[in-house]
């Protein structure tokens, strides 16, 4: 039974605190078993709370994974442009930057991540915000590519097309990487992002060379 000290402390919580813990035990159960697998009894366990205070703040528990998702995404890009403004302005640099802020995301935030990035539910309106979160990122990466060399994509009859193709691919690349490196965690960060690099670099420095030939 709680002692009376500890259970003075959570009353004495702040609504925002109580948030955040909702918040935390929220992400750790939706990536360890989904959203299906994780019930709001278990999110208000693992959060320290009981089931009736998670819906003072949330209204449902699509709700709670549409919020989670929203703000992880947002870290998430944030954290990538972040390294991004601070790396040397050559496309080589910017890429390696970007690939090596992603895998930083990832490996300090192991669950945020496999949040992210699981098969969406089947919930409608939690798998529509999965769509529209990835098509975010995407359009993000998209940018990135036509700001490094936006000659090679002026070569495509329809240049955005190519740039989200390309986008598409390299985040894809990243997604299903970063499940590989969850399951071997003993390969350095370093080698993962050298890997990548070596696969969507190098080939996007030959399509540079060979259109660069073609013009």
């Amino acid at each position: 039974m709680p002692s009376t000290e500890a259970t003075g402390k959570r009353r004495r919580l702040r609504p925002e605190q109580r948030r955040e813990l909702i918040l935390a035990g929220a992400t750790e159960l939706f990536a360890q078993r989904g959203y299906e697998g994780a019930s709001m009894g278990e999110i208000a366990r693992a959060g320290g709370v009981t089931a009736a205070v998670i819906y003072d703040h949330f209204p449902s528990k699509a709700e709670l994974a549409i919020e989670l998702l929203t703000r992880e995404t947002e870290a998430l890009l944030g954290f990538v442009a972040r390294a991004l403004d601070e790396a040397p302005t050559d496309p080589a640099a910017l890429m390696r930057a970007g690939v090596d802020a992603f895998f930083a995301y990832v490996e300090e935030h192991r669950f945020a991540w496999r949040l992210l990035f699981r098969d969406p539910p089947t919930d409608p309106k939690v798998a529509a915000a999965y769509r529209q979160l990835n098509a975010q990122a995407t359009a993000g990466i998209a940018v990135f590519l036509r700001s490094g060399d936006p000659g090679v994509l002026a070569s495509y009859s329809d240049p955005d097309q190519a740039a989200e193709i390309f986008a598409e691919g390299l985040k894809a690349a990243q997604n299903g990487l970063a499940a590989w490196w969850y399951e071997h965690p003993e390969v350095s960060r370093e080698e993962i992002v050298e890997r990548l690099l070596e696969l969507a670099w190098v080939g996007l420095e030959r399509v540079a060379d060979e259109r660069g030939r073609v013009r």
